[in-house]
């Protein structure tokens, strides 16, 4: 008889030759760490040659009937974010043209401004293509500087200032982290990187890392019809278990490694870009330092979150197959999925919005959802030692049951059925 390590190793082997082999389930498993940040990475090039140009250039506009305006005219003329083209044709607005923002001045302009104190005027825009929202920005920052010179000059004509406008004013700090916090460490982390990697860890990773090969390891055996030879034989069925899980956890682990190396760089770069930046004359030695320590807050950070989601990880790839081990089609497994596609990021949103951070230790202890509010306090920088080992430990007992429950459904005749 089969020992469980012969079988573990022959299913293991079974499983990790059939996905190799699949070439096509390779590249789609592989192509959203790739293909989304490159994508990414091409359209914020492209919009940052866009900005660049126009920044360096000005935005084009044109303005109908500037004469009525001259305060205004002069103050657009000088911005160094546009360039102002003057037109006395009322229907130069209708016309087509190269600039994509029109300002038409109405006659009395100037004259309601000085007697009534508030004057209008129309502003046009052409089309709604990146270049013209940019440029409608630049003129909106321009019309509102304008505006607060005319304030300034009546707040001083009246013996106020801007402090005049505003009475009272509000000095706001946050509470430090208690020393013993695990993630005190990570204070020097932008927490901005939290509302990315919350979300793209829970769905790109997990739902895109591995799970649906889960689908083929034991619907497709039902569909192919070799489960039931795998089945009928005295093996273990822990080892069968074992060695499935271990060949999906290898998948989900490469595509969550290449995630995290992406994140690691963009993290180390959002986090020594405004240091070096802001240094005058820095040296090669002292780039190199500052990268490291940027690498190093972000690489501890990543450690605790792959104590996290490595039993995390295997408590869903159990879940996972244990449904589908008793789906009799793929269409049912992948309503399954669809399902927990949806359910993880409302979990994320319950999490945020609905559990404060000071809650009990029994939500740290919860399935699947305890992993998720420590990886919330995590990135908010409130997670304690003992509210991470607690979600540690609980999570890595969960995963225990998650393969005890998969390996009773395999010792059951009725998972061999197709209904």
């Amino acid at each position: 008889m089969l020992t469980l390590g012969s079988v573990y190793r022959i299913v293991f082997t079974k499983e990790m030759r059939e996905l190799l082999r699949d070439r096509k389930t390779l590249f789609w498993l592989l192509a959203p760490p790739i293909i989304l940040p490159a994508i990414a990475l091409i359209a914020a090039i492209f919009i940052g040659s866009q900005t660049a140009r126009y920044v360096t250039q000005g935005f084009p506009v044109t303005i109908v009937n500037g004469g009525a305006a001259p305060g205004l005219l002069a103050s657009l003329k000088r911005s160094n974010a546009l360039i102002v083209t003057e037109s006395n044709d009322p229907n130069a607005a209708q016309a087509a043209s190269a600039s994509p923002i029109t300002l038409i001045i109405p006659d009395s302009f100037q004259h309601n401004l000085e007697t009534t104190g508030a004057a209008h005027m129309t502003l046009i825009q052409h089309d709604s293509a990146f270049s013209t929202t940019l440029a409608l920005g630049a003129v909106r920052s321009e019309i509102t500087g304008y505006n607060n010179t005319l304030v300034d000059q009546r707040l001083q004509s009246a013996g106020h200032d801007r402090a005049w406008l505003s009475p009272i004013t509000v000095e706001e700090t946050q509470a430090t982290s208690n020393s013993s916090s695990v993630a005190s460490q990570q204070n020097a982390l932008n927490t901005g990187v939290g509302a990315i990697f919350l979300p793209l860890a829970l769905t790109s990773w997990l739902i895109g890392g591995g799970l649906g090969l889960i689908v083929d390891t034991t619907v497709g055996e039902k569909e192919r019809q070799t489960i039931e030879s795998l089945l009928v034989t005295p093996a273990s069925r822990v080892g069968m278990v074992l060695g499935k899980l271990t060949a999906v956890f290898i998948a989900s682990l490469v595509v969550m490694g290449m995630w995290l190396a992406e994140g690691l760089f963009l993290s180390v770069i959002t986090q020594a870009g405004p240091q070096l930046l802001g240094a005058q004359g820095i040296s090669a030695s002292e780039v190199l330092t500052v990268l490291a320590q940027s690498g190093r807050d972000v690489g501890s950070l990543i450690v605790i979150l792959m104590l996290l989601f490595i039993p995390f990880v295997i408590v869903l790839n159990g879940l996972v197959m244990a449904f589908c081990s008793v789906a009799s089609s793929y269409r049912e497994s992948n309503g399954f999925l669809f399902l927990l596609q949806l359910a993880l990021p409302a979990m994320v949103l319950l999490s945020i919005f609905s559990i404060g951070p000071d809650a009990g230790a029994g939500w740290y202890a919860a399935p699947i959802l305890g992993t998720i509010i420590a990886i919330r306090d995590l990135f908010s920088q409130t997670l304690s030692t003992n509210k991470l080992l607690l979600s540690v430990g609980s999570t890595s007992f969960y995963a225990v049951l998650a393969i005890a429950l998969v390996s009773y459904i395999y010792s059951r005749e009725w998972a061999l059925s197709r209904r």
